[in-house]
């Protein structure tokens, strides 16, 4: 079994609220290493918990010394590609997780079976959550490519779509379907999706407080301007387990604004 004092990393956060950035904070401590969605293809919201499982019982192996190319991820992903070559690369690991919204409703069934296991879990306010969901949800073309696709619509009789949902149930015919992230996000009735997207919001960090009050020392809510601050970067490491002496700061968040 891998040593007491190893951490596994389950990063959350609604999405369009820092997680990024704590990925690199992560990624900057000694002998730690840090995925950002790395398998989201095999992901749901909720209902199946298995591949989370999976992932925390291989990160629990490779802790214990086990063979690093051992890993499920995405491949389509470059992010996770990337990441995964820089495990077979690292000499020691002490600490290695994975940050996705989608482990939400997995958190009490992965903290009973892995008790290294620990959960950060950052929050944007509410109105700039829903503003950056927006933006990033939209398809944006270029000019040319905007006219060519118009155009090919009209002559084909199909869709022209200019945004995704992934917070509603929809036909397609408004909206563009997408086989991988519409399954990890919740599906809400709401007049728009704008009103859907903060209802989301509000589902997620009163779920996320309830967990907090649960597991104290294990579950944590921080507020993306921690990351921006030395204070609020020690009491994230802190709970992970990392000594002030080892830990390395990082520069300011970057907050995506698509």
């Amino acid at each position: 079994m891998s040593d007491s004092r190893n951490k596994v990393l389950i990063g959350l956060g609604s999405g369009r609220s820092g997680t990024a950035s704590l990925t690199a904070l992560i990624d900057r401590q000694p002998n730690a290493l840090c995925f950002h969605e790395m398998n989201p293809s095999c992901a749901v919201f909720s209902g199946n918990p298995q591949p989370h499982i999976n992932a925390v019982s291989e990160f629990r192996k490779l802790l214990a010394g086990g063979d690093r190319a051992r890993l499920s991820i995405d491949y389509a992903r470059p992010s996770s590609v990337k990441t995964y070559a820089d495990l077979q690369a690292m000499p020691q690991l002490t600490l290695i997780g994975d940050i996705a919204y989608y482990y939400l409703n997995y958190i009490e069934e992965l903290f009973e079976l892995f008790p290294e296991c620990v959960a950060v879990c950052m929050k944007r306010d509410r109105e700039s959550t829903v503003n950056s969901w927006m933006k990033k949800s939209a398809i944006n073309r270029w000019p040319s490519l905007w006219l060519a696709d118009r155009l090919k619509s009209w002559l084909t009789r199909t869709p022209f779509y200019t945004e995704y949902n992934y917070w509603q149930e929809h036909d397609g015919s408004q909206w563009q379907k997408d086989p991988v992230w519409d399954s990890c996000f919740p599906k809400f009735e709401a007049s728009s999706k704008r009103e859907a997207i903060g209802m989301y919001w509000d589902y997620y960090y009163l779920e996320a407080d309830r967990l907090e009050k649960k597991y104290p020392d294990r579950f944590r809510v921080f507020d993306v301007r921690d990351l921006s601050d030395p204070d609020g970067q020690k009491r994230i490491l802190s709970l992970l387990g990392i000594a002030e002496e080892n830990m390395v700061f990082g520069e300011e968040v970057h907050l995506h604004q698509s």
